[in-house]
């Protein structure tokens, strides 16, 4: 029991009792160069798996038709719930 304690003050005797204690300070930040940088980023863009023109072109037709259609659907939608409002409050006039 007495080696127990005395583990127990030698471990709690590292800190200084202090809760606010301030952190280390962080490592001191390496200067960017700007050139490597872009250098790396071309580096990164050529590995890069990009769609073809064909693709890009037939996937932006696909979107302006879907887009067209939930257009003319929200306003099918609209134009019905308008319709059944206008009759349900000229019932009380």
């Amino acid at each position: 029991m007495a080696r127990d304690t005395k583990n127990r003050q030698s471990a709690n005797a590292g800190s200084s009792g202090k809760s606010g204690s301030t952190p280390p300070a962080a490592p001191a930040r390496k200067p960017v160069n700007p050139l490597k940088f872009f250098s790396e980023v071309r580096q990164e863009g050529r590995k890069v798996t990009w769609t073809s023109r064909n693709e890009t072109f037939v996937s932006t037709i696909m979107v302006l038709v879907m887009a067209s259609f939930a257009a003319l659907f929200f306003l099918g939608v609209d134009t019905v719930i308008g319709f059944i409002v206008n009759f349900l409050l000229g019932l009380g006039a």
